[in-house]
């Protein structure tokens, strides 16, 4: 497509009142596809877009995805920016249309993606305003939470390992204990890269009761390294398959 016909895709895109095109507009990209389900692995590859009156077509390899416009905010969420578009079926999949390539994964430690107790689809509890988190998506290379009416964080990491052992203290074990306990948590900082999410989150903490119990809980930071969320126990979801 000439630079020209993009460009006018793209402001199509992104803006809310412009009249819908007459034929669609099909343009290539890179996908990004991301299955809520931690034993899919991630695919990227090229693919092409297209849209029409606001129906969104996207052929990525094996897979044809439509997104009608008379089911975005039901089926599916929608967000645009200057780097592309993103679909989100929550408990299905993430599909990220990029107009540039897509940068590399951030490096994770050893193992990360397949032995950690912390990857997974976790149910928070319900509370009221901006602190919902909502169900928790922990993928490899990709961690998403809130919602539609307060706002989504999806972003890739960074991972920080903090202590694990007894005599932990949580929500911070940088901060050792004033007394002996047997309080065991295994304990991971995530960075949200390239940087913090609109709602001003920068880091995620997860902390795992190492009893077998399966709880997570869920403790926030923003840019200047201040706790402003502090969630409590989440509990696992059954994994999906798109």
């Amino acid at each position: 497509m000439a630079p020209s016909r993009l460009l006018a895709l793209l402001v199509l895109l992104c803006s809310s009142g412009a009249a819908p095109p007459a034929r669609a507009d099909t343009t290539t990209a890179t996908c990004i596809l991301s299955r809520h389900d931690h034993t899919l692995p991630l695919e990227k590859g090229p693919c092409t877009f297209s849209q029409r009156q606001g129906n969104a077509t996207v052929r990525f390899g094996r897979w044809a995805f439509d997104f009608p416009a008379t089911e975005q905010g039901r089926r599916y969420e929608r967000s645009a920016s200057s780097e592309g578009i993103r679909f989100n079926r929550e408990g299905h999949y993430t599909l990220q249309v990029l107009w540039r390539p897509a940068a590399a994964a951030i490096a994770k430690p050893k193992g990360w993606a397949h032995d950690n107790v912390f990857l997974g689809r976790w149910q928070g509890q319900s509370t009221a305003g901006r602190a919902v988190i909502d169900v928790l998506t922990v993928e490899p290379n990709r961690i998403r939470w809130g919602n539609a009416i307060n706002g989504m964080c999806d972003s890739d990491y960074s991972v920080q390992q903090l202590p694990w052992g007894r005599n932990g203290r949580y929500p911070d074990q940088l901060v050792p204990p004033r007394a002996p306990s047997d309080l065991v948590f295994g304990v991971v900082r995530l960075t949200l890269q390239p940087g913090p999410c609109s709602k001003g989150d920068a880091v995620i903490q997860l902390a795992m009761p190492l009893d077998g119990s399966s709880a997570l809980e869920v403790v926030t930071y923003n840019a200047k390294g201040e706790l402003i969320g502090q969630y409590g126990t989440f509990q696992a979801l059954p994994s999906t398959t798109p």
